[in-house]
Order: C-alpha cells, then structure tokens, then sequence
C-alpha cells in the first residue's frame, strides 16, 4: 500500500521533485537561478523567495493546508549538510 505524500515524507519530496523537474524547472534556472522555490505537492503551485523562510512563509500564507518541498533553483538541494567531529556542532546546515 502506497502512503499519499501528506503522511510520507519521501514520498512528498519524490513528488515535488517532479513536478518541479517537469513543469518549472527550464523556466526556473533562466529566470530565477539561485533563488528558493517552496512546491506545493498537492497542487503543484512553486513559491518563490530570495531565502528559504520567505518561500515557505509564502507558501503556508497562501496554502496553510499545503505540503511543500523546497528546492533552490539551479541546485542539487536546498542545503548542504555536513559533519564534524572536531566542534561542537556535529551537523552544520549551510
């Protein structure tokens, strides 16, 4: 049985992925390059922000029932995680 992407988190990000891939993404990495775009998985509305705070705060404004993903445009993903064992911090979110 298959879980609907409100309930599973991969699956919710297989799906943004897509539509991004198929329906944004061309127009996206011309117009809107380094940019955060926050994709409501059951509509396939894009929410675009110069940071990612400001895409899902957009995002939850206008669709507060919504599941987003969030991608920054023109990148592999949103952030990039680390580790260190030489801090403190053992994760560092860039």
């Amino acid at each position: 049985m298959t879980q609907s992407p409100i309930s599973n988190p991969k699956a919710a990000a297989e799906l943004g992925e897509k539509i991004y891939r198929e329906q944004y993404k061309s127009a996206f990495e011309i117009e809107h390059a380094g940019k955060f775009v926050a994709i409501n998985v059951l509509t396939g509305d894009p929410y675009i922000a110069d940071t990612p705070e400001s895409a899902l705060d957009t995002a939850y404004a206008t669709a507060p029932s919504g599941v987003f993903h969030l991608i920054q445009v023109g990148h592999a993903g949103a952030f990039r995680v680390s580790y260190t064992q030489s801090s403190n911090v053992d994760w560092i979110f860039r």
